[in-house]
């Protein structure tokens, strides 16, 4: 099959050691998050919810509040219906000087559509900690905003307003936030931070993916909207190859498990046609069940041995 699941941290899955947190990191990725989606939904089907810290990033954290609230379908019914939706993903609108990417429009019609049951998730979630990635806009740097029942959605609009596509962030108290990407596209270290010491990542990119370092000239930093964007792309990559080496070569006593597709996916980060996210939810499917079917029992047993 065209996934692969990888473990770092030990020599042989089968010896699996002692862990005293469980943790979920989610990448984000656009519209290739429904590979996530059909993780996520299958986890939930065989009822795999053993994750004390969760951590996503944009399409991750959206995800992940779906999984939070135990709506199997609500994830791939979002990016399948509203996603490629011409009022969210409009590139003549974003010619024109608007969005690229309608948050407003998204958030206020699922709300009413097909809303969340946040008070189901915020239940489910007791004993746990959601967490979602959002890029401080004055600094860049990552801020891990917890699940809040009230002001959720304000929460993952905020992960998910990549710069430029939706132009001017979210406000969210005194502070402006962008997509989470442009600093931790890939949130293990932030798992880890937050105490997981065994992590399941689930990522949109193949697990061969790698930036390489890039340093841009000096004068592209300093001064005017190309710095500006050159700063958020010089971020994105630091943020990346830190992932990168933290799964190929996690601290001690930290253990990884990468669950990702083997090459790229059909679908893309905006525009994917149907037919190319219906394959990609069944392949996040498929890699979900040969996961729990060899694997998934040691982490339940121990979880169940570890203290609450």
């Amino acid at each position: 099959m065209n996934f692969s699941i990888r473990f770092t941290g030990q020599q042989d899955p089968g010896a699996w050691l002692w862990h005293s947190r469980l943790g979920l990191a989610c990448e984000g990725g656009g519209q290739r998050g429904i590979f996530t989606a059909g993780i996520l939904d299958t986890f939930l089907e065989h009822d795999f919810f053993p994750f004390r810290t969760l951590v996503g990033t944009s399409a991750g954290a959206q995800n992940l509040a779906a999984y939070a609230a135990g709506t199997r379908g609500y994830a791939r019914h979002i990016i399948l219906r509203y996603s490629s939706h011409k009022a969210f993903f409009d590139p003549l609108r974003f010619a024109r000087g608007g969005h690229l990417i309608d948050l407003d429009w998204l958030f206020d019609t699922t709300a009413q559509e097909f809303p969340l049951d946040a008070e189901r998730a915020a239940r489910r979630l007791r004993g746990r900690e959601l967490h979602m990635v959002a890029c401080r806009s004055d600094t860049l740097a990552a801020n891990y905003l917890p699940f809040d029942q009230t002001h959720w959605a304000s929460t993952i609009k905020a992960s998910s307003a990549i710069p430029l596509f939706y132009r001017g962030g979210v406000t969210l108290g005194e502070a402006n936030y962008w997509d989470g990407g442009v600093s931790e596209p890939l949130p293990v270290c932030a798992a880890h931070q937050l105490g997981a010491d065994c992590i399941v990542v689930v990522r949109t990119l193949p697990a061969s993916y790698a930036v390489k370092p890039l340093k841009l000239p000096p004068r592209l930093l300093h001064g005017g909207r190309l710095s500006n964007m050159a700063a958020i792309l010089q971020s994105h990559l630091d943020g990346y190859l830190l992932a990168h080496d933290f799964i190929r070569r996690p601290p001690q006593g930290v253990k990884i498990i990468e669950l990702a597709p083997r090459t790229p996916l059909k679908s893309q980060l905006l525009g994917s046609k149907p037919e190319a996210l219906r394959h990609d939810y069944r392949l996040g499917q498929a890699c979900a069940l040969q996961f729990l079917e060899q694997h998934a029992w040691r982490l339940r047993r121990h979880q169940a041995a570890s203290p609450a």
